[in-house]
């Protein structure tokens, strides 16, 4: 029997090849974009559980005295909490906040190279007990009893010193003052520490430093938060308890409050409390919103597929409603239908999955995602793990869908089945709805990829909006905020680089651009605190206004170093002509000679206003923009990076970019989803489109016989293609009419994120349905074309 349902499965796949082929690819493509998105979300949810000890893991809060939760604790809270032993807690560590350090390591051949911001995280000796690193090589235990104390991560050991070396017992020397560090420690470092351990990677879901990856501990350090001697007055990091076996966060936080726990801080009694672990992470972090986005987004593309291969399911058992009634009439049961059912489903289901896995094994090396500065990377075997138990429940819907199909038929009499059913009756309501739902999961996707295109157009033609993308495109942007250079040497490599034939400009900056400005506020009179202006102060070399291509609307530019120049918008908000006006940055005192048009950095957050003061960066030099000729930019890219690596240690790379890839990096939201919502959109869109083309190839196929009688009575080409083509029209129009609003609801939430928008007008909803409609008409009629031109004579001869 099995053989038999095999056999008539394969034959029905063959006989379809067009529509099975359409719900496979569909069906395959939306599991692996759900399967990612789950991923994501899967991967957040399971914050924290690469702890062994999770489930006996308490955070330990500090609220202040009106109720509001700090966002950490102070250091010293954690060394008084065992003073007070109670019973539900064997144990209490305290964890710094991760934060960049800069450290020259001592190599295997007795040298000190440079190591930029690597990822540091103060712990003490506790740490071990409460979240259970494994030890690689070293000991934790020598490593608590040594005073600056370093244990590496596995990945950063290796960078380091390779697979071969051992790292133990190497030096570490400290490349810049802490702001934690004693008055005795000079600004450019030099402490010593020792490396005492290494220890397998801390996985990058865990509420400590989430997705960052964290290059190295310290214990003991006499740099840091925990020998701080105002450590009481800070929140320098998270506390943490390790429960009694058999005991709870809850009864943890009753202990302290039958207490009545109180720390002291800024003068004031606070409540010290317990939480389960990584629930203030999941309640105070954007990380779980970012999960619902993406497990919704990986929904809708799944619906999306799912309804395809559903409709055509549907579509095609209700097509053979003559076959089964046959069946029924021969004596075959609801057994051996739902059997004949069920082996189609699950062989259609089963190559969808197998393009599937497919897929991943092909993708899974570009499987990575990058915002702001976190990077997901996607473990292979993990994606396909998790996309097999998702397989399980598509299979389980097909057994619903199948046992419904068999209910249904068995409550049609034999008659009506071998007859077939009402025509007056849509035999097809179930398949219009499924296939209205996709076209509102479509809209989403179409209306916010355009949305996020023309946000993303919007703000980088608004950020220095003096220059053109191409120009934007053709300014090198050079980072120099290295600590192992001295300014000298900054100045002599920018001159050095800037003699390439092919950089016609320089400008020398203190920070980037669109990282910050050079300072805050001044003051109207001298030595006059109360005369105070808030204002974004930009320190600048001669050529900024000609580079920047800033158009001087009054006065002149710099000439004096007692001059400044002030842009539009200080000038309105102060409601006056600043021409000849002296502001005090401290006790040096500048006097406007120019205004310029307004300078925007940021379209976040609305600008008060800059002042640019005159610099000449003998002081410090932090960056470097490089104007290009037209078509030079990869060049000259080259010629830095070679010279770069001439210049710097080998344990230093270079980081190159343009002034646009700036923008883009900056208005991440926009620019790194535009590219995955499109991803997405264009998925969503081809499934339904072949969703829409299977549907109409089974509705041509089984009303051919009305089609000819129609064209025999004088039906032409416009009659017959309005005859199928206006349900989907109304489908198509329907379902915007409901995704439309909703789309136009999160729009007015999203406005609030800048102070510039696109305009999400009449005319972009109109241009976005005429496009889409487009779209789905031509598809329409492109397979209604080829039923409109069968010979009426022969298919009533076949019928």
């Amino acid at each position: 029997m099995l053989q038999h349902y095999i056999k008539t499965a394969f034959r029905h796949l063959l006989k379809y090849k067009t529509q099975n082929l359409i719900s496979i690819l569909g069906l395959s493509v939306g599991i692996l974009c759900f399967s990612i998105c789950l991923y994501c979300s899967r991967f957040i949810y399971s914050v924290d559980q690469c702890f062994t000890n999770k489930e006996r893991i308490a955070n330990v809060n500090l609220y202040t005295p009106d109720g509001d939760i700090y966002s950490g604790i102070p250091a010293n809270l954690i060394e008084s909490l065992r003073q007070t032993p109670v019973d539900e807690a064997e144990d209490y560590t305290f964890v710094g906040y991760p934060r960049p350090r800069s450290y020259n390591v001592e190599t295997p051949e007795g040298k000190e190279l440079p190591y930029e911001d690597l990822y540091t995280m103060e712990v003490d000796s506790s740490y071990n007990k409460v979240f259970t690193p494994q030890i690689v090589q070293g000991s934790w235990e020598t490593a608590s009893n040594t005073p600056n104390s370093v244990i590496l991560t596995r990945s950063l050991a290796r960078k380091i010193f390779g697979n071969d070396e051992s790292p133990i017992g190497k030096r570490m020397i400290l490349a810049q003052r802490l702001s934690t560090s004693p008055s005795t420690t000079p600004r450019t470092g030099g402490i010593s520490y020792t490396i005492q351990a290494v220890i397998e990677d801390i996985p990058l879901n865990t509420s400590l430093s989430f997705l960052h990856q964290i290059d190295m501990l310290t214990l003991n350090d006499s740099e840091g938060v925990l020998q701080f001697e105002s450590n009481n007055n800070m929140t320098g990091g998270l506390g943490f308890a390790l429960l009694r076996p058999s005991k709870t966060p809850t009864q943890l936080e009753a202990r302290f409050r039958a207490m009545n726990l109180k720390h002291t801080m800024f003068k004031k009694e606070n409540d010290v409390t317990a939480s389960p672990f990584g629930k203030n992470f999941l309640e105070k972090s954007i990380a779980p919103y970012f999960a619902g986005i993406t497990s919704v987004i990986g929904l809708l593309i799944l619906l999306t597929g799912l309804l395809n291969f559903f409709q055509f399911l549907t579509g095609s058992y209700l097509n053979r409603s003559h076959e089964f009634g046959i069946r029924k009439a021969t004596g075959s049961g609801d057994r051996q239908l739902f059997g004949l059912l069920f082996t189609q489903a699950v062989f259609i289901s089963l190559i969808a999955f197998l393009f599937t896995f497919s897929m991943i094994e092909m993708l899974s090396p570009f499987l990575s995602f990058s915002l702001f500065n976190f990077t997901l990377l996607v473990e292979r075997n993990l994606l396909l793990t998790q996309t097999t138990e998702y397989m399980a429940g598509i299979l389980l819907l097909c057994l619903l869908l199948c046992l419904i199909t068999v209910w249904r038929i068995k409550h049609i009499s034999i008659q009506t089945g071998i007859r077939g059913s009402n025509p007056k009756r849509s035999r097809h309501s179930i398949r219009n709805i499924l296939l209205g739902i996709q076209f509102f999961i479509c809209w989403l996707f179409v209306v916010f990829t355009t949305a996020l295109y023309l946000q993303a157009d919007k703000t980088g033609s608004t950020l220095f909006h003096t220059l053109t993308e191409k120009e934007k495109s053709e300014i090198i942007s050079l980072p120099l905020d290295y600590r192992f250079m001295k300014n000298s040497e900054k100045l002599a490599l920018i001159e050095r680089i800037s003699r390439h034939p092919s950089i016609t400009d320089k400008l020398p900056a203190d920070i980037n651009y669109l990282g910050g400005i050079s300072g805050t506020g001044m003051y109207t009179e001298k030595g006059n605190r109360d005369s105070y202006i808030e204002v974004n102060i930009m320190n600048i070399s001669s050529n900024f206004f000609e580079f920047m291509n800033i158009p001087i609307l009054s006065g002149h530019t710099l000439e004096t170093n007692e001059q400044m120049v002030a842009d539009h918008k200080l000038t309105e908000r102060m409601k006056k002509d600043l021409l000849g006006m002296t502001l005090y940055n401290y006790e040096d005192g500048y006097t406007v000679c120019g205004t310029c048009s307004d300078f925007i950095a940021d379209t976040y957050n609305q600008s008060q206003g800059f002042i640019f003061l005159p610099c000449n960066f003998n002081e410090y030099v932090g960056h470097c923009y490089l104007k290009c000729k037209p078509g030079s930019v990869e060049e000259v890219k080259s010629f830095i990076e070679e010279t770069l690596k001439e210049s710097f240690p080998p344990s230093i790379q270079p980081r190159i970019s343009t002034l646009l890839d700036d923008i883009h990096q900056t208005q991440a939201i926009e620019n790194k989803m535009k590219g995955i919502i499109f991803f997405f959109s264009f998925v969503s869109l081809i499934i339904t489109l072949l969703g829409v083309y299977s549907a109409i190839t089974l509705d041509t196929e089984r009303r051919q016989k009305e089609v000819a009688i129609r064209k025999v009575n004088g039906a032409g080409l416009k009659q017959i293609i309005l005859l199928f083509a206006r349900m989907y029209i109304y489908l198509l129009a329907f379902s915007a009419i409901i995704a439309f609003p909703i789309c136009y609801v999160v729009f007015q939430l999203w406005k609030n994120m800048y102070i510039v928008f696109f305009n999400d007008g009449p005319l972009f909803w109109t241009s976005i349905f005429m496009g889409v409609a487009a779209i789905t008409i031509l598809t329409i009629i492109f397979r209604i074309l080829k039923i409109a031109k069968t010979n009426p004579a022969e298919v009533i001869k076949n019928e």
